[in-house]
């Protein structure tokens, strides 16, 4: 009678540990082994750069744990797959697009920068002309005053004769050369005018752009770039290093038993922002964390490592 007591309380001591175990198996199942698996030929992307990429997002986790959350496995059946759909040709796109505009923005400063160097030569030389011209009209008038002061004489002597002609032939050169000038002038006014309408142009054409790429591209996205699923995570698409990261963290958390927070600027909210920078873990992804993993490992989650350990044996 005894050891049928023994033996029915052990089995609904099994049967209790097997529902907990099963109830709580998801919550901090640390450390979590995991592989590279399938990358679509579509991605640039090597296995090698892709585990650089998922030990790079253990890090954000594993910096605010005592202990190691990830383990990389080659033999494991968590896998991280990289599945080509319209979410990557999308992100293609709009990386093509970005780039256009980047190139477009590019020669628009090009342009600006001509322009003002332009504007500041034609300024100097037009400075330059205007002090030429009234230093000729000045000689003129002088010239002029003393060509008719030996008119009304009756002519000039011999000698003052000769230096009236001098100053005659070099008013026609300065003459000559201050024409010269003002054709420069207008060249090099046309040249800006060209290139300041060439430029308006661009900018129009860049503003209209950009205002089709940010309402095509420029607006907070739900975490599509990835999802996560008992034993895998599958990423969709990323545009940058930042941005694969980013997704991986966010679904490394996922995996870890973390829901989405509040903080829009946290890793763990249901949107996603900029991706042009790498994550930082705020105080709600801090202390969603803790509330499920803490920082170090408790009695329940060592039980729970110890089972799943001796079941890989099993």
């Amino acid at each position: 009678m005894r050891s049928f007591y023994l033996i029915s309380l052990a089995l609904v001591v099994a049967v209790g540990m097997t529902y907990w175990y099963k109830a709580t198996a998801s919550v901090c199942p640390a450390p979590i082994e995991y592989r590279i698996g399938d990358i679509d030929a579509s991605f640039d992307l090597t296995e090698s750069q892709a585990r650089l990429y998922a030990s790079d997002a253990e890090t954000y986790w594993e910096s605010i744990a005592d202990r190691e959350l990830f383990k990389y496995d080659e033999d494991s059946s968590f896998t991280i797959d990289f599945i080509f759909d319209e979410r990557q040709a999308t992100a293609n796109s709009e990386e093509t697009q970005r780039y256009d505009l980047d190139k477009k923005w590019e020669e628009s400063e090009k342009i600006k920068e001509t322009v003002e160097s332009l504007q500041a030569d034609y300024q100097s030389l037009s400075n330059s002309y205007r002090a030429d011209v009234s230093a000729y009209e000045k000689r003129l008038g002088e010239y002029n005053s003393e060509v008719n002061k030996y008119n009304d004489r009756g002519g000039a002597p011999a000698d003052i004769f000769k230096e009236l002609e001098i100053e005659r032939k070099s008013l026609g050169r300065e003459s000559e050369k201050l024409n010269k000038t003002a054709e420069e002038l207008n060249v090099v006014a046309k040249k800006i005018n060209d290139l300041s309408e060439r430029g308006n142009l661009l900018v129009n054409a860049y503003n209209q752009e950009v205002n089709e790429y940010n309402e095509k591209y420029g607006f907070a996205r739900e975490f599509t770039q990835g999802d996560y699923h008992e034993n895998n995570i599958r990423i969709y698409k990323f545009s940058s290093e930042s941005e694969l990261v980013t997704v991986l963290a966010h679904e490394f958390g996922h995996s870890l038993g973390i829901d989405h927070v509040e903080d829009e600027s946290s890793l763990m909210y249901y949107l996603l922002g900029d991706t042009t920078e790498f994550p930082v873990l705020t105080e709600d992804d801090i202390l969603a964390f803790n509330s499920v993993c803490g920082r170090n490992e408790t009695f329940t989650q060592k039980v729970r490592r110890v089972i799943r350990d001796l079941l890989k044996v099993v």
